[in-house]
């Protein structure tokens, strides 16, 4: 058996037995309690979906005890592993997860398991934020201004924006906080965020600092997004912090927040253009219909918020009508599907006998740099990101990544884990932060039940595999760096394009290595589907708050940027009932 194959059965050996502390509910303590409900009730207001945005949210709404909201969330509370930041790779294909995958292209991601792309999403109280990778970036001030533009709305400018991103943290880094950055992060907030800083980072930095680019404390602003930095993660005090970790762990007592776990929409109830409740299904196979008196709010990411407005008639007529859906308005939702497109590049770097460190689940498992670089030098926001980490020898926790998260085939993570081999690994993901490609979700069949069909279109827009080639051409040079010289580095050879060389490989091997980077937008965009207070056009009381609402991408991880636009959202909502906040 292969090393990679035998580390898959190990991890899901480990998953399978995990189930079993699954049934303490270890992290249910520091969040409210499920809340029954039953058949005809109302609230005012009714988020589907406990994630990122669905927390924040719920959290705001409830803060007024005279304001009754229902939260629904399609799982349950996260396991135990999603609180433990070192046991990250554990958590993709497994009853947390909705286990969503792409249909398979046959041009893109043929390296990977099935030619598809794996595309977890999380499916408990925390959303995706529960089982992301950490990383915490609030985004260029480009990206928000393109979204004004675009929009002709300037209140989604980077100026306006810039606020919302800072009340949803906590920033506790003290570097950070005696530092010229301190002003553009939030200390009061219910996200705490921090750096990992680690010496094994110091040598890789002065490698790219050699190649001409910054060296910076932090890339989450105006004064300095473009470099390498040591990134923010959402990891503090030994845990993963989620919106649900703060915003629900702060609203626990409130007598007006109810939160239905294990409880999925499953359409939504429109009577003469007016959203007024939802019909759910839950665990037990029982239907329900609830009512809002006020508003029903969308937030279950940018796959499951497009479906369920599918279901309920609103998306492409043409498409609804061919599964027997009545139209309740014709929009094009499911439209305008953006994601990040990645290729993993592995270098092999200084022999290593040292003994290997003891994992610490508590703490993210190895040294991380980001890097945010624009091939144009005159470019004040960046083309692509990497996400560098840096394994030790023989590393296991290499393979796991490759052959569990990233989803690679067999073959290439045993190649990758043959080169840890007595040396340390620099393990790089590349992706692109503005791509042109759009993709698409559909209904399979009108049974709720059923996964969609998404289409990521991964590099229809030529323009975006040849920025791509040139930003994994632009990284390679870190060979010629004096530090990666003296160890007589190499990239780990996959013998995939090797007939081919210069940009001609770089382009097949993006082809090739294409996979996600679990970003998901643009679904239920702005301007589309959405106004620019995000409510469903056409339609009144119904709003889509979270990745799906993005027109464009933003450039980096988008957590911090769907916390920002479900931190707006409260204020809208709040705002349109007058009520007091």
């Amino acid at each position: 058996m292969s090393a990679a194959a035998s580390a898959l059965g190990t991890m899901q050996t480990v998953q399978t037995a995990l189930t079993v502390v699954h049934t303490l509910a270890l992290t249910a303590w520091r969040i409210p309690s499920d809340c029954p409900i039953s058949n005809g009730s109302s609230y005012d207001f009714i988020v589907i979906g406990g994630g990122t945005a669905g927390s924040v949210l719920a959290n705001r709404l409830s803060a007024d005890e005279n304001i009754n909201v229902l939260l629904l969330e399609a799982g349950g509370y996260a396991p135990l592993e999603s609180e433990l930041p070192g046991l990250f790779p554990l958590l993709p294909s497994t009853a947390y997860d909705f286990n969503f995958t792409s249909v398979n292209d046959h041009y893109t991601g043929q390296n990977l398991q099935n030619g598809q792309v794996e595309l977890t999403q999380g499916k408990m109280l925390g959303g995706s934020a529960a089982n992301h990778h950490m990383i915490h970036v609030q985004g260029d001030p480009h990206d928000y201004d393109q979204w004004a533009k675009i929009l002709d709305d300037d209140t989604w400018s980077y100026k306006n924006v810039q606020p919302y991103l800072r009340r949803q943290e906590n920033l506790t880094d003290p570097g950070l906080l005696d530092s010229e950055y301190a002003d553009l992060h939030g200390t009061d907030g219910y996200l705490k965020i921090a750096r990992d800083e680690q010496s094994a980072n110091i040598k890789y930095l002065e490698a790219y600092e050699e190649l001409g680019h910054n060296i910076v404390e932090d890339t989450s602003s105006e004064i300095s997004s473009l470099g390498f930095t040591q990134p923010l993660l959402n990891v503090v005090d030994g845990i993963r912090q989620t919106g649900a970790v703060g915003y629900l762990g702060a609203a626990q007592t409130r007598k007006n927040l109810c939160v239905a776990l294990s409880t999925t929409a499953t359409k939504i109830l429109i009577k003469d253009g007016v959203a007024v409740g939802v019909q759910v299904l839950t665990s037990y196979g029982k239907t329900s219909k609830l009512y809002a008196k006020k508003e029903v709010i969308v937030s279950a990411g940018a796959i499951n918020s497009p479906k369920l407005l599918m279901l309920s008639g609103i998306g492409p007529k043409t498409h609804l009508e061919s599964l027997g859906i009545e139209v309740v308005a014709d929009l094009p939702v499911g439209q305008n599907f953006m994601d990040h497109p990645s290729a993993v590049v592995v270098y092999q770097m200084e022999a290593n006998s040292d003994p290997l460190p003891a994992v610490n689940p508590h703490v993210f498992p190895v040294p991380i740099t980001t890097g945010y670089v624009a091939l144009d030098p005159k470019q004040p926001y960046p083309d692509y990101q990497v996400i560098n980490l840096v394994f030790p020898h023989d590393a296991a926790a290499l393979l796991q990544l490759c052959t569990n998260v990233f989803k690679y085939t067999h073959e290439v993570c045993d190649k990758f884990f043959a080169a840890t081999s007595g040396r340390s690994t620099l393990f790089v993901v590349n992706n692109l932060m503005m791509p042109k490609s759009r993709g698409e979700i559909k209904l399979a069949s009108a049974d709720p039940s059923a996964q969609p069909l998404i289409y990521t279109g991964t590099y229809t827009n030529k323009d975006d595999l040849d920025l791509m080639a040139r930003s994994l051409e632009d990284f390679d040079r870190v060979l010629n760096t004096t530090y990666f010289k003296s160890v007589g580095a190499s990239r780990v050879d996959l013998g995939i394009c090797s007939d081919l060389s210069g940009l001609e490989f770089w382009e097949c091997y993006a082809l090739e290595m294409s996979a996600t980077m679990w970003h998901y937008a643009g679904t239920c965009s702005m301007g589309s589907v959405l106004d620019t207070r995000l409510r469903v056009k056409g339609l009144q009381n119904l709003r889509v708050v979270d990745s799906s609402a993005m027109p464009t991408e933003v450039s980096g991880n988008i957590n911090a940027a769907v916390g920002m636009i479900a931190e707006r959202a409260s204020d809208f909502i709040l705002d349109t009932w007058n009520i007091l906040h």
